[in-house]
């Protein structure tokens, strides 16, 4: 059996004054912007979309809809002749 001392020596040097180190580190987080269609419902004029956004503005059919929040929101669009608008994909 192999016998080892219960404490391994330590040796520490000391010096005059202090010494310091400074660093800086950075982060970098990108978050695409995420707009998703929760719900449809048809109303007189046009549709009404439940959506879910992780910004505060859109562009659809070349209009911008603002939102009061980050988050779920409703969002009425007009019916137009030539509008399309693709959700659920």
């Amino acid at each position: 059996m192999l016998l080892l001392p219960l404490a391994f020596p330590c040796a520490s040097e000391s010096s005059e004054g202090t010494r310091s180190a400074t660093a800086r580190i950075g982060f970098t987080v990108v978050v695409p912007p995420v707009f998703k269609v929760l719900q449809t419902t048809p109303v007189a004029g046009g549709h009404e979309y439940r959506v879910w956004a992780n910004v505060k503005s859109i562009v659809l059919n070349g209009q911008e809809h603002r939102f009061a929040r980050v988050g779920e929101a409703t969002l009425f669009v007009p019916t137009a002749k030539d509008a399309f608008i693709v959700h659920g994909l």
